[in-house]
């Protein structure tokens, strides 16, 4: 595991956000049980797998008949894809491998055989590694409005009046109901997945027909969060929002997971009793039949761990020991000779003063915080706020690194976790730019209490620009891997939303059109 370590660190901290914490005086039970995270289930998947494994080969007739070529095979190609994984800095990537790590071990010490009676309980980590959180961001912000979306749209078939406008659901007598990161189903669908492999791993069907009960833990989940979202509405009607927010909220969402075993259960039935209509009965076997432990295989446990420690097992902990330090070394960020002052050119030529519709803004620097910044690890940034009388505000940030892909992330995330509601996204261009003609970008409102925000932003990688953040990432890493400009920057704009989002959609495309041609100017 020490080959690992640095990705069970990353993992634990996603199981964990307030692990990160810098407050000196958050106690261990805080630090574990405070902050928002879609994989708490994370350390109970190693446990699970090692329960499995363990009655596994307690139970099972398990022949020890190594495969030393494909075992080889399996066990390098899986190191090196964790290795490049760490170059690459792809953490989530990286911990997949080590799926593929335990497959060639077991192949190369006991053999076939005993990769399949062990499958699942090695396949069933794949339910540990957390996901990229820019895919969680994205998924977050689907789900929530297909919750909001099919919550409204049942609420009125069953009587109940109701309107939707992005994840905010109104109500007669001006109730208002705001559908929420922890509302949209993503932790109950992440969670279901796994419990949905358990419970399609010992049910009664088999083949394809249990490969379909698995997939149908997906609208399970689904179907399972919409009925806990019309629950809620009806709650905010009868009663009041408090009321459906408050123990409504909490009930509901323990409830949801035994919506969901009774759904499996009831399609296995349906599955089972689909098979008598067409004359295709199946057959109930036992789940261990055919491959149960006999008296000759009381000395399993022995031959297994002698088959471990043997010149085979020795040789393979000592490259896997070898390369321990490699992922350490390898994903580290060096901070560049000629990245400090880059954007010093910038912050000069950039005026203080601009002139964006028809008003005279003026700019003043401001500090990030020092949270930030280690999150980031430390890239040379400029926040400046641009002000004009009798008008609203505008930011503008840009985030840059030479060499440090970490720097730039999207600003979904942050927002996020700042609590704050990403009500409607899109991809925009910003036109007029000189010596460009457009730049792609996204665009974010974001809600807060009753204040609205809009943002606009875009990455620089190399000499382009792009709205996608994974576009970025594997331009900067293969522009790195080619000796070429492996440079990046997040470039952010954002002003509060006073009229209407059409409004300061204008001012905020007014202001990044303006700055481009001097970022591209400063920046390599």
């Amino acid at each position: 595991m020490a080959a690992y370590a640095l990705n069970f660190y990353e993992m634990w901290l996603r199981w964990f956000p307030a692990w990160r914490s810098l407050n000196p005086d958050l106690g261990l039970y805080d630090r574990i049980m405070e902050g928002e995270s879609y994989y708490t289930h994370g350390p109970l998947v190693p446990l699970v797998s090692l329960i499995i494994a363990i009655l596994l080969i307690r139970h099972t007739r398990i022949g020890v008949r190594p495969n030393r070529v494909l075992g080889s095979v399996v066990l390098a190609g899986s190191l090196l894809f964790h290795l490049t994984s760490c170059l690459a800095r792809v953490n989530f990537a990286s911990g997949f491998s080590l799926i593929g790590v335990l497959a060639g071990l077991v192949l190369l010490l006991w053999g076939t055989t005993a990769l399949r009676r062990l499958w699942f309980p090695i396949a069933f980590l794949f339910f540990m590694v957390p996901l990229p959180e820019v895919s969680i961001a994205q998924a977050n912000f689907r789900l929530k409005m297909l919750a909001a979306d099919w919550g409204v749209r049942i609420a009125n078939v069953i009587g109940v009046v109701a309107e939707r406008s992005g994840n905010q659901v109104f109500l007669q007598d001006d109730k208002q109901l705001v559908i929420a990161n922890i509302c949209n189903g993503l932790r109950t669908l992440i969670s279901l997945i796994g419990f949905g492999a358990i419970y399609t791993y010992v049910c009664k069907l088999r083949g394809l027909w249990r490969v379909a009960l698995f997939a149908m833990t997906v609208p399970v989940a689904v179907v399972s969060n919409s009925i806990r979202i019309v629950g809620l509405i009806v709650v905010a009607d009868v009663w009041d929002t408090q009321t459906a927010t408050g123990a409504f909220h909490g009930i509901s969402g323990l409830m949801i997971y035994v919506m969901a075993l009774g759904m499996m259960f009831g399609l296995e039935r349906l599955a089972l009793g689909a098979r008598e209509l067409i004359g295709r009965p199946a057959t109930i076997l036992p789940l261990l039949h055919g491959v149960e432990r006999g008296p000759d295989d009381e000395d399993q446990w022995p031959r297994l761990v002698r088959a471990g420690t043997g010149t085979a097992g020795w040789a393979t902990a000592g490259l896997i020991v070898a390369v321990a330090g490699a992922p350490l070394w390898l994903g580290m960020s060096w901070a560049s000779a000629n990245n400090s002052g880059m954007l010093d050119e910038l912050k000069k030529t950039l005026p203080a003063e601009l002139e964006i519709g028809g008003r005279r803004y003026h700019g003043y620097d401001l500090e990030m915080p020092e949270e930030v910044l280690v999150v980031l690890e430390w890239p040379e940034y400029l926040n400046r706020r641009h002000t004009a009388p009798g008008a609203a505000p505008l930011d503008f940030c840009v985030i840059f690194s030479r060499d440090n892909r970490k720097a730039t992330h999207p600003p979904d995330l942050c927002l996020e976790g700042g609590r704050q509601d990403i009500i409607a996204k899109a991809n925009v261009a910003v036109t007029g730019v000189e010596g460009r003609g457009s730049v792609p970008c996204r665009e974010l409102v974001v809600q807060s209490g009753a204040q609205q925000e809009y943002f606009i932003y875009t990455y620089r990688c190399g000499d382009e620009y792009t709205p996608s953040f994974w576009e970025q990432q594997l331009t900067i890493f293969a522009n790195g891997l080619l000796n070429r400009n492996a440079s990046g920057a997040l470039i952010r704009v954002s002003t509060p939303v006073t009229r209407d989002v059409g409004d300061a959609r204008e001012r905020a495309m007014r202001l990044f059109s303006v700055a481009v041609p001097y970022l591209d100017r400063a920046l390599p």
